[in-house]
């Protein structure tokens, strides 16, 4: 496969492989915060997942915004232990790391959390909060099901009563993973079944 910055979308052979056409369709019609995102695949590590990203503008308004969500962001030391690279670590070892949210080096990332009774991952990438949902029904990460399109409408409900609308970041939506109007204009034009 090509990399990403070269393709303009994925085939409809590997888009299509884990989930019909008609569900991600209804899908992807109905979710206005949250995108599909289909997994690279390969030896990236990543997995199938929905997603959603929630610019914010500066240090206060991160906080507010996760305030907003019942979210608190941990104070990290200064000195706090970091891995060394090229070092191997157990799996317990390397759990007990904590990440730095990278604009804000005094604050760690969240993480796996719960918001609203849905059990989500928090990343704080440059201005933007992604959240993360996948595994509700199994708990496998890599794989998205009914159930976590579920929980994604039940926290857009939730998006909408805090005006959060206006701060979608829509640069979630130039990745060739990302299924958005924006890389695949047909899985929106078309009717849904719902």
């Amino acid at each position: 496969m090509k990399n990403s910055s070269t393709i303009e979308k994925l085939p409809d052979s590997w888009l299509f492989e884990t989930h019909a056409e008609s569900e991600l369709r209804s899908w992807v019609q109905q979710l206005r915060y949250f995108h599909f995102i289909r997994a690279w695949g390969g030896h990236a590590n990543d997995g199938d997942e929905f997603k959603a990203a929630i610019s914010f503008s500066g240090r206060e308004d991160l906080l507010k915004k996760m305030n907003q969500i019942g979210v608190v962001l941990n104070m990290l030391p200064e000195d706090f232990q970091k891995p060394v690279i090229g070092k191997s670590y157990s799996y317990e070892e390397f759990k007990a790391f904590k990440n730095e949210i990278r604009e804000f080096k005094d604050l760690e990332q969240p993480g796996r959390v719960s918001i609203f009774n849905q059990e989500v991952h928090i990343w704080i990438i440059t201005s933007s909060i992604h959240i993360s949902m996948s595994g509700t029904r199994d708990g496998n990460r890599f794989e998205v099901s009914d159930a976590d399109f579920q929980s994604c409408l039940i926290l857009e409900k939730e998006f909408d009563k805090l005006g959060w609308l206006e701060f979608i970041d829509r640069n979630l939506e130039k990745s060739v993973c990302c299924v958005s109007p924006l890389k695949y204009p047909l899985l929106y034009d078309q009717p849904s079944l719902n």
